[in-house]
């Protein structure tokens, strides 16, 4: 006996997909994809690098593209309009955080250390 299709058996083709972020990139239809991946240190690759880094000045999806770059720590390739070196200098910047017990606050205040009884 076969089972009535439901969303449960229903080919993966069929299935509604939540949208993705990437899903509007212009990367996406891009008629020269390769532009991203351009790695090479000739003349050709850093245009190639230049081209891709503006059409990412256009997309809709960029900060969205280099935060999950960020994230998956992707090491090559052209990722919300940064190349490998840009993106590493960003995560070695100082990351914003609360500041310890005594340590002067965002507003000047100074935080003193809590008291026991």
């Amino acid at each position: 006996m076969q089972l009535p299709r439901s969303r449960y058996n229903a080919p993966h083709d069929t299935l509604p997909r939540p949208p993705h972020w990437g899903d509007d990139a212009v990367c996406r239809t891009s008629l020269t994809p390769d532009i991203w991946f351009a790695e090479e240190q000739d003349a050709e690759a850093a245009a190639a690098r230049q081209e891709a880094k503006r059409a990412c000045l256009r997309c809709p999806c960029r900060p969205d593209c280099l935060h999950a770059a960020l994230e998956r720590g992707e090491k090559s390739g052209i990722w919300g309009g940064l190349d490998t070196d840009e993106r590493s200098e960003l995560v070695l910047l100082p990351t914003a955080r609360e500041p310890a017990s005594g340590e002067e606050a965002t507003d000047g205040e100074r935080q003193e250390p809590a008291k026991s009884a």
